[in-house]
């Protein structure tokens, strides 16, 4: 008996031992973890980002940064107004981001109006003249899929619609190697479309897509482009054979 006792106590002190030198090396790895002076932390683009600025946003959502005069004309009637649904010779931009116009009313009083609240917009432009800005939703077809406004370029039996929009090229900095951008950027894009009788569809300028569109002038067509040569990738091109086609 005396020797299993003997046994039994040898086999306790181990046990108590053990937990006390295990409480001891925590306590002091703790304090290590605490008081480190030289850890090294791998660049692991998954856990860790860098210390510093925030990135910025490169550019501007409006279709021009100048206050334009320009005539707005609502869908509905303003305020308690009976008659007036209309705007003239206002300060107005358009904002393409957030799909508003933007009218100043003062030096410090900018009011933003919804896109979906205006059915166009007049607004002079930098090639002397006045473009007109109709709501997409006045078109059918690839319209209805579109929010804010087209530039009515040509108005007729064929309307040529110029699309301005912005989207938001998001950063793509990647830390693990050092490459790319903190910072996101506005992109401007213009797309063309073309209607008939208010059905709208994207548009694709080149000699063979017009003449296929105006197949019913084909002729007159045909040798208008020989004989004036427009750039159908240019603005003025377009609206020049828009113009000739209308009038036929």
């Amino acid at each position: 008996m005396r020797f299993l006792f003997v046994l039994t106590i040898i086999g306790i002190v181990p046990s108590i031992a053990f937990p006390q030198a295990q409480t001891e090396y925590m306590s002091q790895t703790t304090r290590d973890r605490i008081n480190f002076t030289n850890l090294n932390i791998s660049n692991n683009a998954t856990l860790f980002s860098i210390k510093g600025p925030a990135g910025n946003v490169i550019g501007h959502p409006y279709l021009d940064t100048t206050w334009q005069a320009g005539n707005v004309k609502f869908y509905n009637r303003l305020g308690v107004s009976l008659t007036t649904d209309s705007l003239a010779g206002v300060p107005v931009r358009l904002d393409l981001l957030a799909n508003e116009v933007d009218i100043r009313a003062g030096a410090n009083n900018i009011k933003a109006v919804k896109a979906t609240a205006v059915r166009y917009v007049d607004i002079n432009n930098s090639f002397g003249t006045v473009s007109r800005y109709v709501n997409t939703h006045e078109y059918q077809g690839n319209g209805q899929a579109l929010t804010g406004f087209f530039e009515q370029l040509a108005t007729g039996k064929l309307d040529l619609l110029l699309y301005p929009s912005v989207s938001i090229r998001r950063a793509n900095y990647n830390l693990a190697l050092n490459t790319g951008t903190k910072d996101d950027e506005l992109m401007k894009k213009q797309d063309w479309y073309v209607a008939s009788a208010k059905q709208a569809t994207k548009f694709s300028p080149g000699k063979k897509a017009i003449l296929e569109l105006m197949a019913d002038k084909k002729e007159p067509v045909e040798a208008f482009l020989k004989t004036e040569k427009p750039d159908l990738k240019s603005r003025a091109g377009l609206l020049a054979v828009f113009t000739f086609y209308n009038r036929l």
